[in-house]
């Protein structure tokens, strides 16, 4: 990614936790012998993680910035 936001950044970060837990999880760190199952969820799992952390970033912006125009919470 060329010049991520600081969005993004955090979204990468939480990505790469959630890939060492499935790492740690399986506990296996040798990928070239993990099964196309494994591969699929390792694949999921950084894909899923950085989806959320950018969905739960919006909601917070959306949130503070409901607050900000005096919108119901």
């Amino acid at each position: 990614m060329i010049d991520p936001n600081p969005y993004e950044l955090t979204a990468m970060r939480r990505a790469g936790d959630r890939a060492g837990e499935f790492i740690d999880a399986i506990g296996r760190t040798d990928m070239a012998v993990w099964s196309p199952a494994e591969w699929a969820a390792f694949i999921d799992v950084i894909c899923g993680g950085y989806v959320d952390a950018l969905i739960e970033q919006q909601i917070a912006v959306n949130d503070a910035a409901g607050k900000v125009q005096g919108l119901p919470g």
